[in-house]
């Protein structure tokens, strides 16, 4: 079974815009995974929806991410543009997580609201996500560690906040994410074991595997 929480709550953080953001990510993710041993897969769970601009940051990074990744074993991408991971279904992707990837390092990422002159800033938390805290929501916690994008600042109604976020920028920062993550994957798999082929694990493609199709280009 999967166990999250043992981590300190570190937290890293970094302007989207800055050159060296992908760079200083990366450093940061690989550090982190190392301290695991035995590295054998990572998945990579991309909460939100694809139905409001301000709550698709994570879904996007997985998009992205899918046309490199889609079928690597020791990659595994659940919630994207396409069949994103959210608050009805989030249980059922920890159900899977728990049976066919129990052992696998996880990596949650989301979009967050905060103070107006941290817009634009990733932050980068030791420990596991807790998905909708904004959202006044109570939902299971996810990762070993986890990316938050802030999207825009509190609002008295944050669901309206969300929904009239910008779509250019919330893509504009999930490519810098996707950039940081492409470097941490490509650093961490030369150094990974590798797993055995999972029969059953493409199953969770009827609902909930990542789609290599993504639904924005750059």
């Amino acid at each position: 079974m999967i166990t999250f929480g043992d981590d300190a709550q570190m937290m890293h953080h970094i302007h989207y815009l800055d050159k060296s953001a992908p760079a200083f990510l990366a450093d940061k993710l690989v550090e982190h995974a190392h301290s695991y041993p035995d590295l054998r897969q990572i998945v990579i769970v991309g909460i939100g929806t694809n139905r409001s601009p301000g709550d698709s940051l994570g879904p996007a990074v997985n998009s992205l991410l899918a046309n490199s990744y889609t079928g690597n074993r020791r990659i595994r991408l659940f919630g994207t543009l396409e069949k994103p991971v959210h608050a009805l279904n989030l249980k059922k992707t920890l159900t899977y997580l728990n049976k066919k990837h129990a052992q696998a390092y996880t990596i949650a990422l989301d979009a967050c609201l905060g103070q107006y002159f941290k817009i634009g800033t990733i932050q980068l938390v030791h420990g596991p996500l807790m998905p909708g805290l904004s959202m006044g929501k109570q939902l299971p916690e996810i990762g070993h560690i986890h990316l938050k994008g802030i999207v825009n600042n509190y609002g008295p109604i944050n669901v309206k906040v969300l929904d009239k976020t910008s779509l250019t920028f919330v893509q504009d920062m999930a490519l810098m994410m996707a950039q940081a993550l492409t470097l941490t994957i490509d650093r961490l798999l030369p150094t990974m074991t590798d797993v055995e082929h999972d029969s059953a694990g493409d199953t969770l493609r009827e609902d909930l595997l990542a789609s290599s199709q993504t639904r924005f280009t750059r």
